[in-house]
């Protein structure tokens, strides 16, 4: 293992103006503080755990917790999770492991989406993210990350000389309790309301698509240990996938003035299931297992991921619309790209904005592609007749559909499925 030389931060030559006068900001609590212990901020900080880097890995949560996600997971997020040394902690879970996705317009068109890979096929994988969440934790702890459950970051300031420090205070204690923490370089994976991206001035605004997403869990639902579903119509979506112990999670997204008008969330979900009768005659005689549970917006751009003393990954980095369902791989990913530049400028002892830039080039090249695609998703679920057209050119084309698997697997390059031939296919005769 490389060992990198210990740079101490220089005093801070700036500090928030609402920020108590006399923090000890000279103080290195950690060379490099993560906020956020979800996904993208678990598997950062074991990557530059394992890289030899001493990390500080915070969370305002206590785990294990719930939390909104669609819980279907690319076959490339298994991938990943390998690199990352969790894949069998993982697994050890029991995740049930679609072959593939029922994807349905309307209520009646449907194609059915595999995952062949040369020879073989891929599977997806489901898994609670109370589960999830709460192994890949522990994973970063094996590692060597400290971590902190229950403290919740207010705000965060950097310094191309200093490095970074952020402003913290454990949940259960008093405002006045608040006290600062000095790093090198502080990482955001606090997701789509990054405390990180907002107290450094990042968050764009995001004018379209304005959708919310809701989810819950429900018992009772049967045919779905192969193939998970896919239901899509005027103005939203909702999604079908199996989880361990007989359990399904439903995870609809609809538009975001529709769900303010219906006023609380078990209403958005009865009035977004209304406009999607398939999903609702599917979800007939289904046992709630849980609360409705919310995200939104479901569309996040930031000015940059990166900058002088500080890294963006996972949602606070950016993310749209999670129809094509990568936020977890894209999470994973995210973080082993943040990991290999963060670990090269440590060893530098050089965390300035020009020395993190290869982040930012690196995420282009890898999710630019998607991106790309996901936009050409959206065009379809605007016009949901369109989609029932290519729905029904796809189910009579293997190669296309085939291909399409493998884009939405995340384990084909994207870009194969924005030439023109392939729209082309989708578009036919």
């Amino acid at each position: 293992m490389r060992t990198c030389p210990i740079v101490p931060p220089a005093r801070w030559s700036s500090v928030p103006s609402s920020w108590a006068v006399g923090a000890p900001w000279g103080k290195k609590d950690s060379e490099v503080i993560v906020v956020g212990g979800g996904p993208a901020g678990s598997a950062t900080a074991a990557l530059l755990a394992q890289a030899g880097h001493d990390v500080l890995l915070l969370d305002r949560a206590r785990f294990p917790r719930d939390k909104a996600c669609a819980e279907y997971l690319s076959p490339a997020t298994a991938d990943a999770l390998a690199r990352i040394g969790a894949l069998a902690k993982v697994e050890a879970q029991g995740p049930v492991r679609p072959l593939g996705m029922h994807l349905i317009a309307r209520g009646e068109t449907r194609a059915l989406v595999r995952y062949p890979d040369g020879q073989t096929s891929r599977r997806a994988l489901c898994l609670s993210r109370r589960v999830l969440d709460a192994t890949l934790m522990e994973h970063a702890r094996s590692a060597g990350v400290r971590v902190l459950e229950g403290w919740q970051v207010h705000g965060v300031a950097t310094d191309p000389l200093a490095g970074a420090g952020v402003e913290v205070r454990p949940v259960d204690e008093p405002a006045a309790s608040r006290r600062f923490l000095g790093a090198r370089l502080v990482v955001g994976a606090d997701g789509a309301q990054s405390v990180v991206s907002r107290s450094l001035g990042l968050d764009r605004p995001v004018r379209w698509p304005q959708r919310v997403g809701l989810v819950t869990h429900v018992r009772g639902v049967g045919g779905l240990e192969h193939y998970g579903e896919m239901y899509a119509g005027q103005g939203g979506y909702c999604g079908l996938a199996p989880l361990p112990q007989g359990m399904t999670n439903v995870g609809l997204v609809m538009d975001a003035r529709a769900a303010r008008r219906a006023g609380s969330r078990e209403a958005a979900f009865e009035a977004g299931l209304a406009r999607l009768p398939g999903a609702g005659a599917r979800l007939a005689g289904a046992q709630r297992a849980g609360a409705v549970r919310g995200v939104a917006p479901l569309a996040r751009r930031v000015t940059r991921p990166a900058g002088d003393g500080f890294v963006l990954v996972g949602d606070a980095a950016g993310f749209l619309d999670p129809f094509t369902g990568e936020g977890v791989f894209r999470a994973l990913r995210g973080a082993e790209l943040a990991a290999e530049v963060i670990d090269s400028a440590l060893c530098r002892g050089d965390v300035s904005a020009a020395s993190l830039a290869p982040y930012a080039r690196a995420r282009r090249a890898e999710f630019a592609a998607k991106e790309a695609f996901c936009w050409l998703i959206q065009g379809f679920l605007l016009c949901p007749p369109l989609l029932g057209y290519a729905l029904r050119r796809l189910e009579r084309r293997r190669r296309s559909v085939d291909l399409l698997g493998g884009v939405l697997g995340d384990y084909r390059p994207a870009r194969e499925a924005l030439r023109p031939g392939f729209l082309w296919a989708l578009l036919r005769p």
